[in-house]
């Protein structure tokens, strides 16, 4: 399963993201193969994500669920700030 939504300031500070591990990538492109299930939310840059041969744009104030066992394809043109937890899932009221 793959899952992504721009969330709301209220929707972010429901899911705690500021306490989530950071973690900082450079421009990078290939293929991800999901180990643990993650999630994470996007706190600066932008990255292309390709499953099932569809793209999504994924920038700033995004949340992302990745299932474990997902492949999908990664394009990082600049950079990506982001704050993961990893074996969690997302509830949003």
């Amino acid at each position: 399963m793959f899952y992504a939504k721009k969330l709301t300031a209220e929707e972010a500070k429901q899911l705690g993201v500021d306490t989530w591990e950071p973690w900082v990538g450079e421009p990078n492109k290939g293929t991800w193969n999901v180990e643990e299930q993650e999630v994470f939310y996007v706190t600066d840059g932008e990255v292309f994500i390709t499953v099932d041969g569809e793209e999504y744009h994924i920038t700033k104030d995004w949340v992302v669920s990745l299932e474990k066992d997902l492949v999908c394809e990664w394009d990082c043109p600049n950079f990506l700030n982001k704050n993961y937890k990893i074996n969690h899932e997302i509830k949003l009221k």
